[in-house]
């Protein structure tokens, strides 16, 4: 999938996206980056996704309203308008009726949902069944696959859920965990009468509820990370080709999300397409100063200098892939009054006259007035 088009899909109005390697997205609450996102899964994936709802119980009658109700969640079942929307990925058009006449094939497209620090309840994944027909497919599907993950690898060992050896490369397990989870470790568990994932704090096992918001928020997260990045020799999941990560900085300091930069760049390494939506500048730093590094005569190694990387053969595949084998898109969700329409701000240049391109979708929007209004307050005091 290169190319999306969509018109009047609930507040979004109009959109045309070409993707690259990572593409991001950004944009207010409620401007419908999550509508698309799933509209990705649900183009990708519809055969796997009516066979797994079937797979667990879950009805919708044979009624393209009750199926986007039972996908979408509740009350998004009019974001389809029969007679307005139109849908078409590399020029094919798209439809939920075509989507619920799929054939079942393997799953091409992971999504790691905004909502997913639902998913650990207790400190252990929850089942697919374990939700209502109410919530979105991506989060209870997110959710059993953390389930089983759990149940068939990382809930039987002993050591370590995090840090483990063979699980990310040492200098990205590093990162996350100076950043996130300092001295501590997540472990599993097994003392009382269910299993849990605990953080082991010198000896002294915390539950879930009381972890900081932001290891909260990480560990599923993570979770999914490593059910992408498989250990041994294989570089990335069979079949999978598009990574969804929804907000992925929530609840994160500046320096921990310097740690999901490399993940990002990781996951392109290993073959993986990137689709990220945030509301993070810093996301948008990173791409905006690689690709100004990329025309430099030394490339890679000032993308080892912005990332403090260590000269080793990783960091040397990394930074030779990203810069001279990956692209970068980045769209805006520009909401206006009940409407959204989707810009290209791919460019992030600054001298740019359209506000949307210079303001980065509105995450400088801040900065650069705080920078405008404190230059007038100085050349004022100097009067």
């Amino acid at each position: 999938m290169k190319r999306l088009t969509v018109t009047s899909l609930g507040q979004i109005r109009e959109a045309d996206i070409t993707f690259g390697d990572l593409t991001i997205f950004v944009g207010e609450q409620a401007s419908g980056k999550s509508i698309l996102l799933q509209l990705l899964k649900l183009i990708s994936d519809a055969g796997d996704i009516t066979h797994t709802l079937k797979k667990h119980g879950f009805d919708w009658q044979k009624k393209t309203e009750n199926f986007l109700s039972l996908y979408f969640g509740d009350g998004m079942e009019t974001i389809w308008n029969k007679d307005e929307t139109i849908v078409t990925f590399d020029k094919v058009d798209f439809t939920p009726r075509k989507a619920l006449s799929r054939r079942k094939k393997d799953e091409s497209l992971f999504s790691i949902p905004a909502h997913r620090v639902v998913t650990l309840k207790d400190g252990w994944p929850r089942a697919f069944t374990d939700y209502g027909t109410s919530d979105p497919y991506v989060v209870k599907e997110f959710s059993e696959q953390l389930r089983l993950l759990m149940e068939t690898g990382l809930g039987s060992g002993k050591g370590a859920i995090f840090p483990q050896e063979g699980r990310m490369n040492k200098t990205i397990r590093d990162a996350i965990g100076k950043s996130i989870f300092g001295e501590a470790e997540m472990r599993l568990d097994r003392s009382g009468l269910r299993k849990r994932i605990v953080l082991d704090v010198a000896g002294t096992q915390l539950p879930f509820m009381v972890w900081s918001t932001g290891q909260r928020e990480f560990a599923p997260l993570l979770l999914g990370l490593y059910w992408l990045m498989p250990s041994g020799k294989t570089d990335k999941k069979n079949k999978i080709n598009w990574v969804v990560i929804e907000e992925p900085e929530m609840g994160l300091h500046p320096q921990a999300i310097s740690a999901l930069l490399l993940v990002f760049l990781e996951l392109l390494r290993r073959g993986y397409k990137v689709i990220v939506s945030t509301h993070s500048a810093q996301i948008l730093e990173l791409i905006w100063a690689i690709q100004l590094i990329a025309k430099s005569k030394n490339a890679p190694a000032r993308l080892r200098q912005l990332l403090d990387l260590k000269p080793n053969a990783f960091s040397y595949d990394l930074t030779n892939t990203v810069i001279h084998k990956k692209t970068f898109k980045t769209y805006y969700f520009s909401r206006e009054d009940s409407v959204v329409n989707v810009k290209d701000i791919s460019t992030l240049d600054a001298e740019d006259m359209d506000a949307a391109v210079s303001d980065w979708g509105g995450l400088t929007l801040f900065s650069t007035k705080a920078a405008d209004v404190v230059t007038e307050a100085v050349w004022e005091s100097d009067l």
